[in-house]
Formats: structure tokens, C-alpha cells, sequence
């Protein structure tokens, strides 16, 4: 009986001093304004900063974003830029030359117009992601397709620009490029 007497005590003695260590910083504030306020009415004070309350509701921004984000050229890029790829390639040579085709890149138009009729055949039966990054010049994997600014490298067993037997100039060439930090080394 006499501990669990103790242990209330000793419970209502820790809750007090829990109490009074998050009140400290209530208590700071008091003795900061007390402390501020004599030099104050002396020196001046600065009058307090207004608050700030804004007249623009969360709701309100995100349909304006909402609208943003269907206005942009991002809904171009998507399956509409696909159909019109599609529908170019599916119609006849005299409707081509006279086919307007909305959201479709210069370049890209430039390279459709150019294309021979295996090429637009490949086109129009490759995947809708690849036609997307065929219209955005991009790397698109469709064989038989040119891809617009791509350039591909070289395999490993091409031929060389200059004959193997050249070696002692490609050597010279080599040392006269090296970088200038590379020739005068201190230390």
C-alpha cells in the first residue's frame, strides 16, 4: 500500500515537472516581452506586421492548373500525334502531298514527305510508342525507318579513315592534341 502510495506521489511530482519543462519556452516568451518592453517605450517600437490572409482558395488553383495542363502540347504529343502519323501513312500519294498534319514537327513533316511508300508501309504497322518517338526524333527502333537527328555509331569493325601503315603519324598527330596540362608537368 505505502509503494503504490510513493508511486502516485512520485507520478504527480513527474507530471508537474513535465509540465513546467514544456511550459519553458511560454516562460521565455514572458521574460523576452517584459525585458523588451521598457526599451521600447523608450526607443520606439516597430509597429507589428500585418497578417496576411489570401483571397485565393486552394480549389481555385488546382482547376487553373487543371486547365494549364490540357492547354499544353503535352496532349499533342499523345495518341492524337499517333492517328495523324497513322492516317498519313495509310493515305494515297495524291492525298499526302496535300495532307495537313497539326502537331507534327517541321523536321518530322520534312522526313514524312521525303519517305518512300516500304517506308511508310513499316511505319504505319509499327507500335503506337514507337510512331510517338519517331514523331518526337527520337531512337525508334523501326526497321527500315530513318530516325530524324539520330546518329548511330560506328560497329567495331569498321574500317579505319587511314591505311594501318600510318602509325608513326597518327602517333605525332596524338602528341601534337594532347592536352597543353598534360605536356609541362612541375613536380
Amino acid at each position: 500500500m505505502i509503494l503504490r502510495a510513493a508511486a502516485a506521489i512520485a507520478r504527480f511530482f513527474g507530471q508537474i515537472g513535465k509540465d513546467a519543462f514544456h511550459s519553458l519556452p511560454t516562460v521565455g516568451k514572458w521574460l523576452d516581452d517584459i525585458i523588451r518592453w521598457p526599451f521600447s517605450l523608450v526607443l520606439g517600437g516597430s509597429p507589428p506586421l500585418p497578417s496576411y490572409e489570401p483571397n485565393v482558395m486552394r480549389s481555385d488553383i488546382i482547376n487553373e492548373f487543371k486547365k494549364a495542363r490540357r492547354a499544353t502540347a503535352v496532349e499533342v504529343l499523345g495518341r492524337d500525334i499517333v492517328a495523324t502519323v497513322r492516317k498519313f501513312c495509310a493515305a494515297a500519294k495524291a492525298e499526302r502531298d496535300t495532307m495537313d498534319l497539326p502537331g507534327v514537327d517541321t523536321g518530322v513533316m520534312a522526313l514524312l514527305l521525303t519517305m518512300d511508300d516500304n517506308e511508310l508501309r513499316a511505319l504505319l504497322n509499327a507500335s503506337d510508342p514507337a510512331i510517338r518517338k519517331f514523331s518526337m526524333g527520337r531512337k525508334h527502333g523501326i526497321h527500315g525507318v530513318p530516325a530524324l537527328g539520330v546518329h548511330y555509331l560506328a560497329p567495331a569493325n569498321a574500317r579505319a579513315s587511314r591505311p594501318s601503315l600510318d602509325h608513326r603519324r597518327w602517333k605525332e598527330q596524338a602528341e601534337l592534341l594532347r592536352n597543353i596540362e598534360d605536356r609541362f608537368k612541375v613536380g
